[in-house]
């Protein structure tokens, strides 16, 4: 993967260890992007969020569904956020790399509701 020499365009450092990140479409029609991925990130900060895909479907702009980190089982761990795709990466070797900007935590029923 080639190395940009631009100036860094991150206002915050991102975290290179990686997290598991569960992403859907927010799209409600699910014949137009059907997918639900489990896929390890490459770059995670506060309010973004980098990863690789084979899936094509991804486009810019399009909304997403991410919970980060996730976990199989149940529990608060696997709160969702909304995001953006902003930036459509290829890496090669047959995978996509997908920037999402993190637009706002999503607080779903029970007593710990946030307003």
């Amino acid at each position: 993967m080639a190395r940009l020499t631009g100036p860094e365009r991150r206002r915050k450092a991102g975290l290179r260890f990686p997290q598991t990140l569960r992403v859907r479409p927010s799209d409600p029609q699910p014949q137009r992007h059907g997918f639900d991925e489990i896929l390890p990130t490459l770059n995670t900060a506060r309010d973004s969020v980098y990863f690789a895909s084979m899936n094509e479907f991804y486009m810019a702009g399009m909304r997403l569904f991410i919970a980060c980190p996730y976990s199989h089982g149940l529990g608060p761990i696997n709160r969702e956020s909304l995001g953006r795709v902003v930036r459509i990466d290829n890496p090669g070797h047959g995978r996509r790399g997908i920037a999402v900007e993190i637009l706002m935590p999503l607080y779903l029923g029970g007593k710990g509701t946030l307003k």
